[in-house]
């Protein structure tokens, strides 16, 4: 059954929380409705950490902010089964001038969601500034570079042991997305190949352009996304530019519209699910790449998130 979030007297969870509230009533309605002046950016409300446990989860973010805009089913995990989830911040943005801010607006909004937080690095920089240049052009031009940027992400996956990993998928447009993508794929196997009996579940995701195959359909309640939202609002500088937070709950709500046939089958009924995630979930066991079962899934509000039930759902048939 999922889990509502625990944020007592957080005032500014309840504004964003009322504000998914609204705009549900307008789609079930059919009503537009005025949603008046842009609440001020919230601070984080008071979110316990899991406790470490069996169930260890890494989320690999290009930039700082996306853990909190593609993390609904990693936040659900931490949620309903006390999952320990490490975002690894993969880039700190391209700007070095940028940097110690965007470290300290993604430190705030991990402590949000309850997340875990490891910047990597290859340099003598202090502290660790993310890695540079992650795209496909590095891959293919400069090897040294890309190398090392691979087996510092595969040592910090050495000491994570995780059982699920989020990335970005191939085809995610923006450069940086692609670029972890790959690096993620790449230092995955350096990883596995030193766990030649382990799997991992891999979990991608989407946000600049949509999955071409998605088969996970993850329902998103209106406390979860008040949830990732007020985390993404402590990403004030890139609020600023563009108000992702604001255009959250509208690009969830497509996604349940969407969801229902190109997970849940062309023709097929509607899913009672107004705000939904997608992902395309396979797995990886030392140097396989093992596809899913065939067909679509959907993980609804009254069914506990937890790495058993993406196992027993998409592990390849025998």
């Amino acid at each position: 059954m999922a889990v509502t979030p625990k944020i007592p007297g957080n005032e500014r969870f309840s504004e964003w929380f009322a504000y998914l509230q609204r705009l549900l009533a307008a789609v079930d309605s059919g009503m537009s409705i005025a949603l008046g002046p842009s609440p001020a950016p919230p601070m984080p409300p008071t979110v316990s950490a899991a406790q470490p446990g069996t169930a260890k989860v890494v989320y690999c973010a290009p930039h700082p902010d996306d853990e909190s805009l593609s993390g609904a089913l990693a936040l659900r995990l931490r949620l309903e089964a006390g999952a320990r989830v490490t975002n690894i911040a993969v880039t700190l943005g391209s700007d070095p001038a940028q940097r110690d801010r965007r470290r300290r607006e993604l430190e705030s909004a991990c402590r949000v969601l309850g997340f875990d937080l490891v910047i990597p690095g290859t340099g003598n920089s202090s502290p660790p500034a993310g890695f540079d240049h992650v795209t496909s052009a590095t891959r293919e031009a400069e090897p040294g570079e890309w190398a090392r940027s691979v087996q510092a992400l595969a040592a910090i996956l050495d000491r994570e042991r995780p059982e699920a990993v989020f990335a970005p998928h191939a085809n995610d447009f923006n450069r940086t997305h692609v670029g972890t993508h790959q690096l993620v794929l790449d230092a995955l196997a350096v990883h596995l190949s030193r766990r030649t009996a382990a799997s991992v579940i891999l979990i991608e995701t989407e946000y600049w352009h949509e999955l071409a195959e998605p088969n996970l359909m993850v329902a998103v309640t209106p406390e979860i996304a008040a949830l990732q939202i007020t985390a993404a609002a402590e990403h004030g500088g890139e609020m600023a530019r563009a108000p992702f937070h604001l255009l959250h709950p509208c690009r969830l709500l497509d996604n349940g519209r969407r969801g229902s046939e190109v997970v849940g089958g062309q023709g097929k009924p509607a899913q009672p699910v107004a705000l939904a995630e997608l992902y395309r979930v396979s797995f990886r066991r030392g140097s396989e790449a093992l596809s899913a079962r065939p067909g679509g899934r959907i993980l609804v509000r009254s069914e506990r998130a937890t790495l058993d039930w993406l196992r027993r759902e998409f592990w390849p048939a025998d």
